[in-house]
């Protein structure tokens, strides 16, 4: 069992940011009232991940979106996950009852059960684990939000391999330094309850950011508490009126004990139960990142940056395939990931041309050691170090000021080393060249009708994580060895062409303003990474295809009425092979959200949401599916001065579905088995903040 967290133990941190709050420098942002704004057009938004510099979304040549932090602060959210989740083009699944883990599908690919089609950066730091692509979702929390920015498709261009999907970008209030304090505190069903704590402090040059979050619950299902802390700092220092110094330093630890799914029988008598075959099952998962950050922004015809830093992360965890008290296996994990990485980036700008280059380094070791139940002998262990170096170029020239175009190319080099049982050696060389073309034209320029075009063609990549390739864990099942790893893995690569629209499709100045946004994509994809639950290994699929639209549309009436609305539908198909033409497993057709706010007098919000996903295929051959459903959620949220009183409401129809499932081959009756991760029934949460400062939008 997860020993149990105690608020009292910072109550210190309390009363010191209470303090700092009556300070004088912190008088200013106390004046006015936190009221929303009128909305801001998408359109209108910077975003910076696309092309690893700032530009208008409108006149961006790849799929681009933006939340901010006052959308997010009306939102029903459990965590940074739901809040991804509201942009198009990214979807996720659960698999325990945290929902801390979850599975990334972006662009019809499924990151079994981590994210590693999505790259993450908070900041502009990187955070993705290099040896298995996981991403740490508990080191931000929404309250610690100032906007997210994602570009979907085509980022290996820029970013490397593990962009292929999409490339999200967080920048937190922490690093928007201001003088502000804000406190939460979160109660609900199952035991949950946190705080929240975000301060900024600066005077002069100096500025310091802090933000904590913890958070702990019984979990909805028997087998499935948790707890989890995340703790961030910011130091920055103004070198001169053209430089500036940051440090960043980052920990987290998420302690969760895993329910495991359950057969269809099981789930529909009593969904909280945990499984028999993973009784035992639990994480520990801990992380400690850290990086420092030199940037000039003196004139734009000499602009550089550079930052670098560490990370570490380690990894404790039981793991059980138990059918019965005398058939499966149980084993202990200990795993430890070690990563330094730097970045170089120079711009220049001369005219109506715009240059970008810069180089990214990372070197990681990885260490899985697997043991009997007792942790008393090594049953495995592998060994693995990664080298990667990728060197970007790209250009942005405006041949006027309705037509433009984006240019450029990345040169990726990954040089894998690895012992399997401290035995056999394996050494994997990569070696990629990832061109990039895109254009952009406004179509219409007018007060009520703006309109442009874009389209872009890029090729893409994404190499073996070190955990497939040489991760060892062996299962001893019905007197069969399986192993998770394939040392014969070679990297996936793609071809994508996007096109799509921004559209203004109403005047500010008229009753309701609004925003459309489509994008058509693409995607031809050789040797692609999956797992095959029947071997327990992972290996590649000849070919497949990804194609789909994305589409996002907003309408607005003032800052009263708001209306938002994603959808995505893509059909991701075996090219080749015997299932060619099906449907790969765990992938839906059809996903869409929509959210209604509504401002009912002055000081209460309602915002209604609706969240759909389509049917996916449990297994290669389509003969079974998992079915579609649709779940609504409402927060209730009342803002006197600085107070803030959310009430949220989940599953308002108090729906029974599954989240997530998977067949496993049963040789005692030779056949497959369907098993389910049973999702959360109606449940509700309440949030209390104070914010001494503005929203930040």
């Amino acid at each position: 069992m997860i020993t149990s967290w105690r608020l009292s133990n910072f109550m210190e941190f309390l009363l010191i940011f209470f303090l700092f709050a009556l300070n004088p420098y912190s008088a200013s942002a106390q004046s006015k009232s936190e009221t929303p704004q009128d909305p801001q057009f998408i359109l209108e938004e910077i975003v910076v991940v696309g092309d690893r510099s700032e530009s208008l979304l409108k006149k961006s040549t790849t799929p681009s979106g933006v939340i901010t932090a006052l959308e997010l602060s009306t939102l029903p959210l459990n965590n940074l996950v739901d809040a991804i989740s509201y942009l198009p083009g990214v979807t996720f699944v659960h698999q325990d009852a945290s929902g801390y883990m979850p599975a990334a599908i972006v662009r019809g690919f499924y990151g079994g059960g981590e994210a590693e089609y999505l790259l993450l950066n908070v900041d502009g730091v990187p955070v993705n684990d290099m040896n298995s692509g996981l991403i740490n979702w508990n080191l931000v929390s929404v309250s610690d939000i100032k906007r997210i920015e994602i570009t979907r498709g085509g980022g290996s261009a820029l970013y490397g391999d593990l962009a292929l999907g999409a490339v999200v970008n967080i920048i937190t209030r922490r690093n928007i330094l201001d003088q502000k304090l804000d406190i939460g505190f979160k109660s609900g069903q199952y035991g949950r309850r946190g705080v929240d704590i975000n301060s900024n402090y600066q005077k002069g040059r100096k500025g310091f950011g802090i933000s904590v979050n913890l958070e702990e619950s019984s979990g909805y299902r028997d087998h499935s508490e948790y707890k989890k802390q995340a703790y961030g700092g910011l130091y920055s220092y103004s070198l001169m009126s053209t430089a500036n110094l940051k440090l960043r330093i980052n920990y987290s630890q998420l302690d969760s004990e895993q329910a495991g799914p359950l057969t269809q029988e099981m789930a529909k008598n009593n969904y909280q139960q945990s499984s028999m075959m993973f009784a035992n099952d639990n994480r520990n998962r801990n992380q400690f990142d850290t990086s420092i950050q030199f940037q000039s922004s003196g004139d734009k015809n000499n602009n550089f940056s550079i930052q670098a830093g560490f990370r570490s992360f380690n990894q404790k965890e039981t793991r059980t395939l138990q059918l019965t008290s005398e058939i499966g296996d149980t084993q202990y994990e200990d795993q430890d990931n070690f990563v330094l990485w730097g970045q170089f980036q120079y711009r220049n700008e001369i005219g109506i041309t715009k240059l970008i280059m810069g180089l990214d380094t990372e070197h990681g070791t990885f260490d899985s050691k697997y043991y009997s139940i007792d942790q008393e002998s090594i049953l495995s262990q592998g060994e693995g170090s990664r080298t990667k170096l990728g060197l970007y170029a790209e250009g942005k020239h405006a041949f006027n000021t309705r037509f433009g175009t984006t240019f450029g190319t990345r040169i990726d080099i990954i040089k894998n080393e690895g012992i399997l049982n401290l035995d056999t050696k394996n050494n994997i060389n990569v070696s990629q060249v990832l061109p990039r073309i895109g254009f952009h034209f406004q179509y219409l320029n007018s007060d009520i009708l703006d309109g442009h075009l874009f389209t872009n063609w890029s090729k893409a990549f994404k190499a073996p994580t070190l955990d497939q390739l040489y991760d060892t864990r062996e299962i001893n099942f019905f007197g069969q060895e399986f192993n998770y790893s394939n040392a014969g893995l070679v990297p996936q690569t793609s071809t994508n062409l996007d096109v799509g629209l921004n559209q203004k499709i109403f005047s500010s100045r008229s009753i309701f303003s609004g925003e459309l946004s489509l994008a058509l994509y693409i995607m031809s994809i050789s040797n692609e990474i999956d797992f095959d639950m029947a071997t327990f290994k992972y290996g590649n699929i000849l070919k497949s295809q990804h194609k789909g639209i994305e589409g996002l549309l907003g309408i607005y009436k003032s800052s009263r009425i708001r209306l938002n609305s994603t959808i995505d539908i893509g059909e991701v198909t075996f090219d080749s092979g015997d299932h060619k033409g099906n449907m790969l497993k765990n992938i839906p057709k059809i996903t869409y959200t929509n959210r209604l706010f509504l401002k009912i007098g002055t000081l209460t919000n309602l915002v209604l949401t609706q969240k759909f996903f389509g049917k996916v295929y449990l297994d290669d051959a389509n003969t079974v599916s998992l079915p579609s459903n649709t779940i609504l959620n409402c927060k209730l949220q009342f803002i006197i001065n600085k107070l803030s009183i959310d009430f949220s409401l989940f599953n308002l129809a108090d729906k029974q579905y599954h989240s997530s499932g998977y067949l496993l081959f049963d040789p005692m009756i030779q056949e497959n088995v369907q098993f389910y991760f049973p999702a959360q029934r109606r449940y509700f949460h309440f949030n209390f903040n104070y914010k001494l400062s503005s929203l930040n939008k």
